[in-house]
């Protein structure tokens, strides 16, 4: 796919609909149990839709906090990663991105499923790296907002 194809890019709209996905993604693929500890993995391996919808917030507001250099590190990955969906998936990705937490479970099912898709694309230790960069995003929201316990 080459750069014409791609829709115009506005400035962290990709890092930040991302980090919404990654969340989605995370929340909905994770295979482990829910612990009550708050700390960043364990609020992203929360199961369910409505830990997806908790934890997107957190990662958005995160990226914010993060030193500029991560925050183009993980601009550059989503960038990679979403290469690989087509021009319809990447429209249809960012709408539903944007609805955030108002998405329907139904909506957020398709969205980690687009993600999923994208993130497949990358090599493994990419993934691993915007893994951690989102886990530090998440991290960092949590220290700046208490959040209560569920």
């Amino acid at each position: 796919m080459t750069t014409a194809n791609l829709p115009p890019k506005k400035s962290g709209t990709w890092v930040v609909i991302g980090l919404l996905a990654l969340a989605v993604l995370a929340v909905i693929a994770s295979r482990v149990f829910y612990f009550s500890s708050d700390s960043a993995v364990d609020v992203l391996r929360q199961e369910g839709l409505q830990a997806a919808r908790q934890t997107m917030p957190l990662s958005q507001e995160g990226k914010k906090l993060l030193p500029i250099a991560e925050q183009k590190e993980m601009e550059a990955i989503y960038t990679e990663a979403f290469q690989v969906l087509s021009v319809e998936e990447q429209q249809r990705f960012m709408t539903l991105a944007k609805k955030g937490p108002a998405a329907t479970d139904a909506e957020i099912k398709e969205t980690a499923t687009l993600l999923d898709k994208a993130m497949r694309s990358l090599a493994p230790e990419r993934v691993a790296r915007l893994w951690e960069l989102v886990s530090k995003a998440v991290q960092l929201a949590q220290q700046k907002t208490p959040t209560s316990s569920p």
